[in-house]
């Protein structure tokens, strides 16, 4: 596999995405919604003035279905749920509303001004622009000036001039293609700055694969020098029983070396259980202060020095992370240590807080993906992460990778991450 293969897919792994496209939408469906609202409420005026000419039922229920689907499409916009199909709803509600118009009045239409529902004609244009592919925006604002055009034309709609029918229909399409164009434009720069994003979050998880491959490397021709060669070396000299009862000991201290190095490293200092929750509580600082810690069955269970920094590292962050974001102080938090025998262990950093989604964390935040689940999988550990909007957030930092399985099935709207 190529460099930029690996790196793609080390990206993928860690959910690191460009989000650029996806912000321009929210951003795009936001002004286009308040454009909406405000726009609509200019054309109150045009509708009570001309109320006494329409037949009341009828107007009734256009303005209701009307100006009532533009306010659903702002809070579509702002809870980022179904907004282009709301916003499309709201072009069809328009069209249907101008194929009834005529039904609305019964003679020509004598007022000042041209009616209130040919005033609207912008605000479905820029929703439905907003909410489809060129191509289908395009056509609607097409139909939508050709409409207003022949309604114009007719007694409903005034019995305009063909001159004024036809400047009426023009600044309606006028209006829709502009916004088309600007639309298309910014869309195609942020597919641009996610492309780029996209190649430099490729080139950062191959810089993560060639740092723990080096990693891995050095680990490995220590291990290859100090144990395996020297084993090697005692045997081809092994010409007495005694010697040879030596280099068979040492081939079997070897082999449980090697063992053990498919976890992690057996050389350097080791840390005991009992030890991690102090290094937790020091390394949190002031953070710290909003949790409560506790330690179980850690006995005297040691791990090695890059596993606790790695689970130390990754307990603070998921901290920091419950502080910034789960709520204020009146929110509960604990840090809990865990011995599972044999050596493994479990971190526990819990919160009663708002939880969150983990699919709509920005991909440029690295909290998450790289401080927490990344660094816990070069020592050979797994991250379970826990969480629903409203029910608050749980990790699990273990080690080794599987020492310790969740309780029990997700929840819908849960995700666990490993």
């Amino acid at each position: 596999m190529t460099t930029d293969g690996r790196g793609r897919d080390l990206a993928a792994r860690m959910g690191l995405a460009p989000i650029g496209s996806r912000r321009i939408e929210m951003l795009l469906a936001g002004m286009a919604s308040l454009f909406g609202l405000l726009f609509a409420a200019t054309t109150i005026p045009a509708l009570v003035a001309d109320w006494p000419d329409l037949r009341p039922g009828l107007t009734l229920m256009l303005a209701v279905a009307v100006y009532g689907s533009i306010v659903v499409a702002a809070l579509a916009a702002l809870l980022h749920q179904w907004t282009r199909a709301v916003f499309g709803g709201v072009g069809l509600v328009y069209f249907g509303a101008l194929a009834l118009w005529p039904a609305t009045i019964g003679h020509t239409y004598v007022g000042d001004t041209k009616p209130w529902l040919f005033a609207l004609a912008g605000v479905p244009c820029a929703l439905v622009v907003v909410a489809s592919r060129w191509a289908v925006a395009a056509v609607y604002v097409l139909l939508v000036s050709v409409s207003t055009v022949g309604l114009r034309l007719t007694a409903s709609g005034g019995a305009a001039t063909l001159g004024s029918a036809l400047l009426d229909g023009a600044a309606v399409f006028e209006v829709g293609i502009s916004l088309l164009l600007i639309v298309v434009a910014v869309r195609r720069a942020a597919k641009q700055v996610d492309s780029a994003q996209g190649a430099a979050l490729s080139r950062y998880a191959d810089a993560q694969i060639d740092e723990a491959t080096e990693s891995e490397r050095v680990r490995t021709d220590a291990l290859v020098h100090d144990s395996v060669l020297t084993t090697f070396l005692s045997a081809a000299g092994a010409h007495t029983p005694e010697a040879q009862r030596l280099a068979a000991r040492m081939a079997k201290h070897t082999m449980g070396v090697l063992s053990r190095a498919t976890v992690a490293s057996s050389v350097g200092p080791k840390v005991p259980l009992g030890d991690l929750l102090d290094r937790i509580r020091e390394e949190s600082g002031a953070i710290g202060d909003a949790f409560t810690f506790s330690t179980q069955d850690v006995d005297a269970d040691v791990v090695p020095e890059n596993v606790a920094d790695a689970l130390v590292s990754a307990a603070v962050q998921a901290m920091t992370n419950s502080v910034k974001h789960a709520g204020g102080p009146e929110v509960r938090r604990s840090v809990l240590v865990k011995g599972t025998g044999q050596g493994a262990v479990c971190v526990h950093v819990e919160d009663e807080g708002r939880g969150f989604d983990p699919a709509k964390v920005a991909s440029e935040r690295l909290g998450l993906r790289v401080s927490i689940i990344e660094r816990m999988s070069r020592v050979s550990g797994a991250v379970d992460l826990r969480t629903a909007l409203g029910e608050g957030t749980t990790f699990v930092l273990s080690w080794p990778a599987g020492a310790s399985a969740p309780a029990q099935a997700p929840a819908d709207g849960e995700a666990v991450l490993a």
